[in-house]
């Protein structure tokens, strides 16, 4: 991103904030643990119950990856659509918690965890197909904005009685109302789907397919994302309830400042990429600071020490999926189900597993007071992570020194062919794009086409509807970019 070329987000964005904002909570501890209030005990009735909601959301998501086309019929639809399913989510988690509350038969809160489950993979595809054909320049903004967003909203917990519930009983809710109003980028006056079903042939096809988003940086994140989930499952020995009088202040305010400083950093980058890999070095050593201090003073800051690990767990999950959607945005959409559903709402999956059911289980099997055996746990594992880093960071450095220094490049009218063909530009349109990108003015463009400057007007106001651009620099980089990756 050029210097100077930031601006604040318009109502469209703001839209894709909100909306995202109401869609992070739910992988805090606050969103579940005060509906699933009573699991106390480990493998309780709501326990049970959250086991279930897992099974059934990994369920959803393989059936997407058998069936792609189900998400490019929900995502392709009226946006109305996604915005009912949302809403037959918040109606899921309300019958969850009356089922408990009032004593309804079990069938009740099992029609609510079916509900919930769709509406979470619902959701999830939806706002990963949004950030991966968002073309506005500040994009990584809007997304750290709605991540420190959703750490304002998830203070509701805090709140008396009945209100502690607004969260887990309406956010899903919020978030589909603003899917449904966010205007999307467009391709002949429709909605762009996310054109997943002609990815691969077959399911084993489209499951490989995801080993293009396999780069070291989200093996690592997947590697801390699943060890984070161990990690807090031996803390708090599995139990997914949540109180406010639970001693949460240190992991609030590293929450608070860490989400900060992300979009500080992310407000300030100035390329048209974010500096994800440095961000993840800053997440990286909150989560081994975490860990240190488990290893070093846990039977005297327990708190502190479980908050932080807790933290860097937390934004483990976000810059994933991040790296993930930046992958679908980079190789084409069709990689949407395949990736974000692989490697994101399945390792999701597998991590609350571990958290709340796997971990449990060992540290029950170990026998011995959490203060004996968890700093020497933490100890193991940051130095496995750290000597893991090392080897990734060596073997890239390895593969930068190798790569040759001529490996082919897009030519401006391959990217520009690309992008007018995933974004539905006619070949007229493409034409203009290619000379206008070049830095031509309107009147030259026109010039060289034989045509008038009105109708070259015309066409570029159409590529940058069709793009969901505003300026000619934002073309010139967004071609460029395109240019940058090899054929």
């Amino acid at each position: 991103m050029a210097k100077g070329a930031f601006r604040i987000p318009g109502l469209n964005e703001w839209l894709f904030v909100i909306g995202l904002a109401c869609y992070w909570p739910t992988f805090r501890n606050s969103f579940f643990g005060l509906v699933f209030q009573e699991g106390n005990e480990g493998f309780g009735r709501l326990d049970v119950e959250y086991l279930l909601f897992l099974g059934l959301v990994a369920l959803w998501c393989g059936a997407c990856l058998v069936r792609p086309r189900l998400v490019d019929g929900i995502l392709g639809a009226r946006r109305f659509a996604v915005c009912g399913l949302c809403v037959l989510a918040s109606v899921g988690m309300s019958l969850i918690y009356c089922a408990d509350a009032f004593g309804l038969p079990w069938s009740v809160s099992c029609a609510g965890v079916v509900l919930s489950s769709v509406g979470f993979v619902v959701l999830t595809f939806a706002w990963s197909n949004e950030a991966a054909r968002a073309r506005s320049r500040n994009l990584f903004f809007n997304i750290a904005l709605s991540f420190l967003l959703s750490f304002v909203l998830s203070l509701t917990s805090l709140l008396p009685g009945p209100f502690s519930l607004v969260l887990p009983f309406f956010s899903w809710t919020v978030s589909g109302l603003a899917y449904a109003a966010y205007r999307a980028p467009r391709v002949d006056g429709r909605a762009a789907p996310a054109s997943a079903a002609h990815a691969c042939g077959n399911l084993a096809a489209r499951i490989g397919s995801a080993r293009v988003a396999l780069s070291g940086l989200v093996v690592l994140l997947i590697a801390f994302l699943v060890i984070g989930a161990f990690v807090r499952g031996f803390l708090y020995l599995g139990t997914i309830a949540y109180s406010s009088e639970q001693t949460t202040l240190s992991r609030r305010v590293v929450s608070f400042a860490l989400a900060f400083l992300v979009v500080v950093i992310a407000y300030r980058a100035d390329s048209g990429k974010p500096p994800l890999f440095w961000l993840w070095t800053l997440v990286s050593l909150v989560f081994f600071s975490g860990l240190f201090l488990i290893a070093a003073a846990y039977p005297l800051v327990p708190d502190l020490a479980g908050g932080v690990a807790i933290t860097g767990r937390t934004f483990v999950s976000f810059f994933l999926w991040v790296a993930l959607v930046l992958t679908v945005r980079e190789r084409g959409r069709h990689l949407l189900v395949p990736v974000v559903g692989t490697l994101f709402i399945m390792v999701e999956c597998a991590s609350g597993f571990c958290s709340y059911f796997l971990a449990p289980e060992i540290a029950r099997a170990i026998d011995l007071p959490i203060s004996v055996y968890l700093p020497f746990f933490a100890l193991l594992i940051a130095f496995i992570l750290i000597s893991s880093t090392i080897v990734f960071l060596a073997l890239l450095a390895n593969r930068k020194l190798s790569e040759p220094a001529d490996a082919p490049r897009l030519t401006r009218e391959q990217a520009c062919a690309v992008l007018g063909e995933e974004q539905g530009l006619t070949a007229r349109e493409v034409e203009v794009m290619e000379r206008f990108s070049q830095g031509n003015s309107l009147r030259k463009v026109a010039e060289t086409m034989f045509i008038s400057t009105s109708t070259a007007q015309s066409h570029v106001k159409s590529v940058y509807r069709k793009l969901g651009i505003h300026s000619k620099q934002e073309l010139i980089d967004l071609v460029s970019d395109r240019m940058g990756g090899r054929v």
